[in-house]
């Protein structure tokens, strides 16, 4: 996993502003259920995706930080987005970025779920080094902080929320494609998001950056905004038009 090389960024909820969401989220499947047995199904299925189109965007989607979710919501937001040009999204992001860190760590640490890669074995799209193979898979980060982001954009962006949830929802498959998490991984990452999403709403911080960004996202688009890349975009419609599961 690539993250943007930063300092970390302050978040916008602190102490018991921060949504316990381990007890909302239960225990991840148990080995025996339906839905270990689909998450393991899912996983030794998408492993016939090596090497393919869309194993390349799983790796790209690998990358985390603000700088990663600009590019990577460029095509939804129909304009070309980057720190230089988008600032205040940039910081808004990143601050996000810590916050999601906050809500799913720590359920990370009570439940303690292995990797799929590691429990089951096989090919992943990034490289499988010790720090991955010990940390742990439930709920998924990426998928936290993807779907909060997703949320913020939606808000920002109501015209465009059809194109932007999509894009998150694939963005959660992509690390199922991947191989470093399970479905329900990201699914329990979507649950953790939305409960981060809605306590950041009595944040006084994070509603004059989010009303910052909106009017920066606004004059981007309406300039001309610059293309995002079209052959990034196709892949993405690809990837979306084809879900994995």
């Amino acid at each position: 996993m690539q993250a943007d090389a930063a300092a970390k960024p302050p978040a916008y909820l602190e102490g018991p502003q921060i949504p316990e969401v381990a007890e909302l989220l239960g225990p991840p499947p148990p080995e025996g259920s339906g839905t270990k047995a689909g998450d393991v199904a899912t996983f030794r299925a998408t492993r016939s995706l090596e090497g393919s189109p869309r194993w390349s965007l799983a790796a790209s989607d690998a990358d985390y930080g603000p700088q990663a979710m600009l590019r990577d919501f460029s095509c939804a937001l129909g304009v070309k987005l980057d720190r230089s040009d988008a600032p205040a999204l940039y910081r808004l992001l990143a601050r996000l970025m810590t916050d999601a860190a906050d809500v799913e760590r720590p359920a990370k640490a009570l439940y303690r779920r292995p990797r799929p890669f590691v429990e089951v074995g096989g090919p992943i799209c990034v490289t499988p080094d010790a720090y991955l193979a010990k940390s742990y898979s439930y709920p998924s980060g990426h998928s936290t902080y993807s779907w909060t982001v997703a949320l913020v954009l939606d808000e920002i962006a109501p015209d465009r929320a059809g194109a932007i949830l999509t894009r998150a929802r694939t963005y959660g498959e992509s690390r199922v494609v991947c191989g470093v998490h399970y479905e329900s991984d990201v699914q329990a990452g979507r649950v953790a998001a939305t409960a981060l999403f809605g306590a950041l709403q009595a944040n006084r911080a994070f509603r004059d950056d989010l009303e910052a960004a909106r009017g920066e996202l606004e004059r981007l688009r309406s300039t001309p905004p610059a293309a995002p890349e079209k052959a990034q975009c196709d892949v993405e419609a690809s990837a979306i038009g084809h879900p994995v599961w």
